[in-house]
């Protein structure tokens, strides 16, 4: 008599594999509903979720082109990211990852807007508590120096030297995030 049992997940073209589909569907659905009771708009969505690509590009963009390298560093960091302690965070990483799939070389010649970044951290600490809008923040910065550091080649990925272009634009980036702490965000969030 054979009483093993065999994952779902571990037959992707299964006769059993739409109910991991499903289940993932059914949480995705979920987290969504719940942020959106914490008073998330979806203008606040679409802003959230665009946060670490505007970053990766706005980083990436500082010295030219985006090159290859900094664009397996932010998929890692995003991969990474779908780990995190985080719902929002991991959420936002699944996002970024089918939007990144889906980038052109028009999108990766120029420099984004980093105004749409402004309220984000300040929305989160209002509507999350501090612990998230931090663990945002880290994550967010963590997106944009990995880039830096990939733009300067080995000497970036091994040593963490950093050129002028990238160590203004993640100076930028910090400024724009502004700092961890809860109080009213700017209009619209």
């Amino acid at each position: 008599m054979d009483h093993r049992v065999w994952s779902v997940r571990e037959e992707p073209g299964g006769k059993w594999a739409f109910l991991a589909r499903q289940e993932a569907s059914e949480t995705a659905r979920t987290v969504e509903r719940a942020f959106h009771r914490c008073g998330f708009s979806e203008e606040d969505w679409e802003a959230l979720k665009d946060a670490p690509l505007r970053a990766f590009a706005w980083v990436a963009t500082a010295d030219g082109p985006v090159v290859p390298g900094q664009l397996v560093a932010c998929r890692r960091v995003l991969e990474a990211g779908l780990d995190s302690r985080s719902p929002l965070v991991g959420r936002i990483c699944g996002e970024s990852l089918r939007q990144l799939g889906g980038w052109g070389p028009e999108w990766l010649w120029e420099a984004p807007d980093l105004e749409p970044l402004r309220p984000l951290v300040a929305c989160v600490a209002q509507r999350l508590g501090l612990g998230e809008a931090a663990r945002f923040h880290e994550f967010l910065l963590e997106v944009g120096t990995r880039v830096a550091r990939a733009s300067n080649g080995l000497a970036g990925r091994v040593l963490g030297r950093l050129r002028g272009e990238e160590r203004l634009a993640l100076e930028s980036l910090v400024e724009t995030l502004g700092p961890v702490e809860h109080g009213r965000p700017a209009s619209g969030m």
